[in-house]
């Protein structure tokens, strides 16, 4: 009985696991048997498979073909499994040495169309590591459609099909398929709005000048109009460019989340989910295999929450736990599955109900007034850095409005001093490194304990102010913090506390 042996591979979370794709043909009753808890697009797959080997004169075995994915006990779904089954069947029905040489060292990943066509997949670009990390596998065959995300990665050897036919001929040695890599017909420019669009608001400016030098998580308040929305949508245009694994990390999430990647994500990604979104929307989730929500979508970028006085306290305080620890767990019966979320937080929301411009114009109750913002709960407001009140501006657009690239200078001058110091920016430092290695001084410090003696800022509010105030220090270009950075601090977060 004839062995074709192949490799693919399924997703969890943004991790992958190598599966191997075994299949026998043999005497028996015409038809093919797929086992090793293969779900029902798997399943699907018979139909897809022949009918895409006859479009393509693939041969199609008319005995029993029985397809093993092993390891056995892994739970396995999609539809990517598709060119590794075709191929292990087209290669136990053909006693060829070279055929099963070549299928040995490569893995397989595409869906199959009924005319055999391979169509593009999600969640490639974990697989791309994790053959990396197995010597067995040097090549990698993936759809046209994934070009873009599989040139991220230059070892393995990456090369794309546009058919089954292109790569049953590379299979067999009678023809060649093209590396991997990104379309530069495809990249349009894209440029991020510009802060010299925004009029006024200078203090809201300076603010987001500062979220930007220190990763700092940041509370805008202000009536409709005022700008909060403009001035959130031109923080990531403030940010640096996402180095090659922070590129790596954010493309893959995106990828499995099934947006659909033509080109590597380079900038630092904007994400703005409406205000009716859902626990599973926003930290991810769903049947079967889980997806990363909003916070994951925003890692190493900005998550944008407008009117947060209308998301439910519930949902925002399931925040805290990926504001700390820059990931989010799902648990399910079945598995556990993680996705990255280190994200920059800025929530946005009218003063009251009314959302007038001036408290003498509000026409809300007082208990009204007070309700508005309770749903932001104590524990989240302390894992906030910076509070801004944006104010209703009656300027006009000028000329000489700073511009976000002169900005952006002075935010990246800032972070360079800061990832010398302490590796990250500041608004990730460590609680324990930011008190015994890296206080501000003797009068600083003594304003801080006054504070905190009498109750105006929590311990980690103290830890908030001295991250805001070392970032301050950065853009100052100051040795440590003094007496004016941590007053700026605490200025900055009043109305947190």
């Amino acid at each position: 009985m004839a062995l074709g042996e192949a490799y693919s591979a399924m997703v969890t979370g943004v991790q992958a696991n190598l599966v191997t794709v075994e299949t026998t043909v043999g005497p028996g009753l015409p038809g093919m048997h797929i086992v090793g808890l293969a779900d029902a697009a798997i399943g699907e797959s018979r139909e897809r498979i022949r009918a895409a080997m006859n479009h393509s004169n693939v041969p199609w075995p008319k005995t029993k073909i029985v397809v093993s994915l092993s390891p056995a006990g892994l739970r396995k779904s999609g539809s990517h499994f598709d060119l590794a089954i075709a191929l292990s069947v087209v290669a136990a029905d053909l006693p060829d040495p070279e055929v099963h040489a070549r299928l040995r060292g490569t893995l397989f990943f595409g869906e199959l169309g009924l005319d055999g066509r391979l169509r593009a997949v999600e969640g490639l670009l974990p697989v791309l590591l994790a053959a990396r990390s197995h010597d067995g596998i040097h090549t990698v065959i993936v759809p046209e459609g994934n070009a873009a995300e599989a040139s991220l990665v230059d070892s393995p050897r990456v090369l794309v099909a546009p058919s089954l036919a292109a790569a049953f001929a590379w299979l067999q040695g009678i023809g060649e398929l093209e590396r991997a890599s990104a379309n530069p017909a495809e990249a349009s420019v894209v440029r991020p709005p510009d802060m010299a669009d925004v009029a006024g608001q200078s203090e809201a400016k300076y603010a987001v000048e500062v979220a930007a030098a220190g990763g700092h998580h940041m509370l805008m308040l202000g009536p409709p109009g005022s700008g909060k929305s403009m001035l959130a949508a031109r923080l990531p245009g403030l940010l640096p460019p996402l180095d090659i694994n922070q590129t790596i990390e954010a493309t893959a999430v995106h990828s499995v989340a099934g947006r659909a990647v033509s080109l590597p994500i380079h900038t630092a990604p904007f994400v703005a989910p409406h205000h009716s979104v859902t626990r599973a929307a926003l930290l991810g989730g769903g049947s079967g295999r889980p997806k990363p929500g909003a916070v994951s979508l925003a890692h190493h970028g900005v998550l944008f929450l407008d009117e947060v006085s209308e998301i439910p306290a519930a949902i925002l305080d399931c925040l805290r736990t990926p504001l700390e620890e820059g990931t989010v767990r799902l648990v399910r019966s079945r598995r556990d599955v993680t996705f990255p979320a280190k994200f920059q937080l800025v929530m946005a929301a009218n003063p009251c109900p009314c959302g007038a411009e001036e408290p003498s114009k509000c026409r809300c109750a007082s208990r009204a007034r007070v309700r508005y913002l309770n749903n932001l709960s104590g524990p989240l407001r302390d894992r906030l850095d910076i509070f801004v009140r944006t104010q209703a501006c009656g300027a006009v657009l000028r000329d000489d409005a700073e511009p976000s690239a002169a900005i952006a200078e002075r935010v990246a001058e800032a972070r360079v001093r800061a990832m010398a110091r302490f590796g990250c920016v500041n608004g990730r430092m460590s609680p324990h490194t930011i008190r015994r290695g890296y206080p501000a001084d003797d009068a600083a410090m003594a304003l801080l304990a006054a504070h905190l003696a009498a109750g105006d800022i929590s311990q980690r509010g103290v830890d908030r102010a001295l991250k805001v105030a070392w970032t301050l220090c950065d853009l100052d270009g100051a040795a440590r913090p003094n007496l004016d950075h941590i007053a700026r601090a605490l200025d900055l977060r009043e109305g947190l506390v």
